[in-house]
């Protein structure tokens, strides 16, 4: 997991296409100075409010959309 800073977030730096087509929806979103930014895997950002809410947003590549989990499901699958 790697916190995506100020620049990167500007510039777009993020390690797949998944996390680039994630990071511009949660610019269009919200305030990205009021939250913290996550590269969770290469298809999920995590994202931390400053009330310390947690949410999960994954690139579905079967809808071309971005959803929301409040639980990190890659993880729950692992322990299945």
């Amino acid at each position: 997991m790697r916190l995506l800073n100020k620049e990167n977030i500007t510039k777009n730096q993020v390690d797949t296409i998944e996390q680039f087509k994630v990071l511009t929806y949660l610019k269009k979103q919200f305030n990205t100075d009021e939250v913290s930014l996550y590269l969770l895997d290469r298809l999920t950002i995590k994202l931390i409010d400053k009330n310390n809410a947690v949410g999960y947003f994954r690139y579905n590549s079967k809808t071309n959309s971005i959803d929301f989990h409040e639980k990190n499901t890659k993880n729950k699958e692992k322990e299945k």
